[in-house]
């Protein structure tokens, strides 16, 4: 049984009212509105039942996350997402990071605003990319990287893409935040090895929904979600 497996157990089910695969991101709504980054590889193979997906079950349509078509494994994190209640502390993660990274080395898996202050005040900043820009580490360095870090934030896109399995293995015994749209929103992320998770609700579905569709950014409808951190205990 993987993460997938566990927290799609643990779910009462919904069926998906609304579905959208934007250029950069995608959303599908059951219980909630839930969001996934919307990979940018080209990919041949179609959507399976693309045009009836709508009306089906929330968990059947929460399990195209195990797929290696990106845009179904798309479809399924956000379907997950939009099944998962998630509580917690109003924080904004970068802020939180900010606060603990004096003297700490950090690793981020994947780009994040507001990286400067951070760099400033950590002994070590290193970001991890698959598409590197200028001063990035390619993320097939995270062998090598993380498991010297002191901090690893890992952009929740990881469980779209399903890097996240080795990337939790390197972090073990380092302080892990998943933070993202994203992320798998559910408190059995923590008996992998997490040690905060850093998410969003969605507070106006219809407008994250239309700027979706017409290839939103994050930019373009952040100020309609509320970002939220769990902590383990």
């Amino acid at each position: 049984m993987d993460i997938f497996d566990e927290v799609l157990d643990s779910l009462p089910d919904f069926p998906v009212t609304d579905l959208r695969v934007g250029l950069h991101w995608t959303a599908a709504v059951s219980k909630n509105c839930g969001l996934a980054l919307t990979l940018p590889e080209p990919y041949k193979m179609g959507v399976r039942n693309a045009g009836s997906i709508v009306g089906r079950s929330g968990k059947e349509v929460a399990g195209f996350a195990r797929s290696w078509n990106p845009v179904e494994a798309s479809i399924g994190v956000a379907t997950l997402n939009s099944l998962l209640d998630f509580d917690g502390e109003e924080i904004n993660a970068i802020d939180y990071i900010e606060r603990i990274s004096k003297n700490k080395k950090i690793v981020f898996i994947g780009h994040f605003p507001r990286l400067e202050h951070i760099k400033e005040k950590a002994s070590s900043m290193i970001v991890l990319e698959r598409s590197p820009h200028k001063g990035d580490l390619p993320d097939t360095a995270c062998e090598y990287v993380i498991p010297d870090a002191d901090i690893v934030a890992i952009s929740g896109s990881v469980f779209v893409n399903r890097t996240f399995k080795r990337l939790l293995e390197l972090s073990e015994n380092v302080y892990t935040i998943l933070l993202g749209p994203s992320v798998i929103k559910s408190d059995i992320l923590f008996n992998y090895g997490v040690d905060a998770i850093a998410s969003s609700n969605v507070i106006n579905s219809s407008t994250v929904l239309s700027a979706v569709s017409e290839g939103g950014h994050l930019d373009d409808f952040s100020r309609y979600l509320k970002y939220v951190m769990k902590f383990k205990r």
